[in-house]
This record gives C-alpha cells, sequence and structure tokens, in this order.
C-alpha cells in the first residue's frame, strides 16, 4: 500500500471552517480515485494541513500524485508539498 501526503498551508481560520466542504466535495470525487483505500484530512489549527490518500498500490498513488499536484486550490490555500510514501501498517 502507498499513499500521498500532502501539505498546504493558508488563512487558519478559512482552513479550520472548511470542514463541510472537505466532507461533502472533496471526499466523494477522492473516493472514486483508482485504488482508493481511505484518507484524512487534518489542520493544524495555524493555517496548516497534512491529508494522508491511502491507495492499494504504488501505480494508482502514483496517478493521485499527480492530480494532487493539478487540482485547483481556494485562493487562501497553498499547496506546499505532495509526495509518495510507502505504508509501513495501519488499523
Amino acid at each position: 500500500m502507498f499513499a500521498v501526503v500532502v501539505r498546504e498551508s493558508g488563512d487558519a481560520a478559512r482552513i479550520d471552517g472548511s470542514g463541510d466542504i472537505v466532507r461533502d466535495a472533496v471526499m466523494p470525487r477522492v473516493r472514486e480515485a483508482p485504488g482508493f483505500v481511505s484518507a484524512m484530512f487534518t489542520s493544524d489549527g495555524q493555517g496548516g494541513t497534512l491529508n494522508v490518500i491511502a491507495f492499494e498500490s504504488e501505480a494508482t498513488a502514483r496517478a493521485a500524485l499527480d492530480a494532487a499536484r493539478r487540482t485547483p486550490r481556494p485562493p487562501f490555500m497553498t499547496l506546499d508539498s505532495v509526495e509518495l510514501v510507502r505504508v509501513l501498517a495501519t488499523s
């Protein structure tokens, strides 16, 4: 299993207030990705996000990696990094 890790930053209040948008608009699209296993979207409360999206294989995660880089973000957010990591264990 592999995961795409996305870090973003921006306006803390707007990020923390966007939970409904993530749940209602972002998650349905993410779930449709080939090989999708699970996802967690988090906020540190200070304007930073850490999003981890797991996929069945390296190939499906790599496809999602490219999509994560190209996805438009709201004007109050900046993409800081996107990386591919191997999942060692889950529960």
